[in-house]
């Protein structure tokens, strides 16, 4: 990326200043979020009719706040928007967010124009525009918010999406995930600044470790097509296509006035590319999860432990139809496991299907570490059952449950840590879901990927597995 496009965006993602035009109690959706969130630069209101907003002076216009202006979030109806960007280019912002709707995306010409006329100002002021018709900017370092009880921290997830509640709705998820982003773009119409500019910032955002996407439709598809190439062979790249059936495109067209284009295309650009494509918001998350939260898998060797015996055949399907191996572990670990776990009911080969040993304090976690450090393993898929709990209380042994649960965590750190092999947990949900929540928390917490089933988890670290595949593909051919 050319250096002073870079230096915009960073200033961009970091403003010293920000404007909110048209606030007023029922646009307090941007006001509230930045004062809770400390946004450390200056915040002005803009409303002509109002003296004050939760405690900030309110200016009747840009024009009359004293100091420069970085970043102004515009919430007045379509029809003034025109003025405002005026003003805005008279003022020398730097960026004007349309938060407003009533433009191309409504597809009425009059509204087209409108918007086309927004651009023509700004083009010819150098002020750039995110929207109209989206949410904006979320990035937790510099205290930058739009909607309420986002995390405050930072993490290495960056997200572009045209819808902003998609937007909302990932953030959300994210944070019961234990997912944390560096910065979050809605850009709705993507009248001037689109998905192709902020993924180009973003490949080369020293923040960022993986880039996730929720695209629409795309205006200059040569653009996207070079950006992508170029950010995803320095760090994964997770794309959710929208629009891929002709009712999603009719969606799509009036959400923010996107051409989905033809699947068939898409599908062949990111297969090319080497993207990791995904089909619904779960596997959008399941896939951030694995490459942010497991260490890079060596191979595709996966290590089962199942609850169920039925559970195990029906995981050994789906892992293989992924493309994973299921290796037979050497007979002297199966011979150190047989003195472990009762063989009544058990199979140690590969899955371990073993549910007795899931009753003792100790023996689930030796096994598990025992199988875990033969040579033809490269991760451990690890289901656990949150109804265990019950078993160990009814029998009044509830410190037992909970040496049962500091032994499986700390197997999974030696796996993790010891070992660097990726240690996936699955918890299926159940009747129990109290203490499958505290289950949850308590893995999250000691930063492994939690998945509710074996499949997801698969389906996850497969396709981190396809990437790294396809990068090391690109290097051999570089070389």
């Amino acid at each position: 990326m050319d250096p002073e496009k870079y230096q915009y965006f960073e200033e961009l993602f970091h403003p010293k200043s920000i404007a909110i035009v048209g606030a007023s109690e029922a646009n307090a959706l941007y006001i509230v979020p930045l004062l809770e969130s400390n946004f450390a630069g200056k915040l002005y209101l803009v409303n002509p009719n109002r003296g004050e907003l939760f405690g900030l002076k309110c200016f009747p216009s840009i024009l009359d706040i004293d100091g420069s202006i970085d970043y102004v979030i515009s919430a007045v109806p379509a029809r003034f928007a025109p003025e405002l960007m005026k003003q805005c280019v008279e003022k020398g912002v730097k960026t004007v967010h349309y938060f407003t709707s009533g433009f191309s995306e409504t597809g009425k010409p009059e509204d087209v124009e409108l918007e086309a006329e927004l651009v023509r100002i700004a083009r010819a002021g150098g002020v750039r525009i995110i929207g109209p018709n989206c949410m904006g900017l979320y990035v937790p370092k510099s205290g930058v918010s739009y909607f309420y009880d986002f995390p405050r921290e930072s993490g290495p997830v960056a997200l572009v999406s045209q819808s902003g509640a998609f937007a909302v709705g990932i953030i959300m998820l994210g944070r019961a995930l234990g997912i944390r982003f560096s910065k979050v773009i809605s850009f709705g119409n993507a009248a001037d600044l689109d998905a192709s500019d902020f993924i180009e910032y973003l490949g080369e955002d020293p923040k960022t470790e993986v880039i996730t996407a929720y695209l629409e439709g795309v205006k200059d598809g040569r653009k996207l097509f070079e950006v992508l190439r170029e950010a995803n062979l320095r760090k994964p790249v997770i794309v959710l296509k929208g629009g891929r059936t002709s009712e999603g495109a009719r969606a799509a067209s009036s959400h923010t006035g996107s051409l989905a284009g033809s699947s068939n295309i898409w599908n062949a650009v990111f297969k090319q590319l080497g993207l990791v494509t995904v089909s619904t918001v779960e596997e959008l998350t399941d896939t951030m999860l694995a490459f942010t939260r497991a260490p890079k898998p060596r191979g595709r060797r996966v290590l089962i432990v199942s609850f169920s015996g039925g559970s195990s055949v029906v995981q050994s399907d789906i892992c293989t139809g992924l493309g994973l191996e299921i290796p037979v572990i050497s007979e002297e670990s199966r011979e150190q496991i047989n003195n472990i776990v009762p063989s009544a009911g058990s199979s140690i080969k590969n899955p371990l299907d073993i549910p007795s040993a899931y009753f003792s304090a100790e023996s689930i976690a030796k096994a598990v570490s025992i199988a875990a450090s033969e040579d033809t393993i490269d991760i451990v898929l690890f289901e656990f059952a949150d109804r265990l709990r019950i078993f160990f209380e009814r029998r009044n042994i509830i410190d037992g449950y909970k040496v049962l649960i500091e032994n499986v965590i700390n197997s999974a750190k030696r796996v993790r840590d010891v070992l660097g092999k990726p240690f996936l947990v699955a918890l299926p949900p159940s009747y129990y879901e109290d203490e499958g929540k505290r289950l949850k928390d308590l893995f999250q917490s000691e930063g492994f990927p939690v998945f509710p089933s074996v499949d997801r988890a698969a389906k996850a670290i497969s396709n981190v597995l396809n990437y790294y595949d396809f990068l090391k593909g690109k290097v051999t051919q570089k070389i």
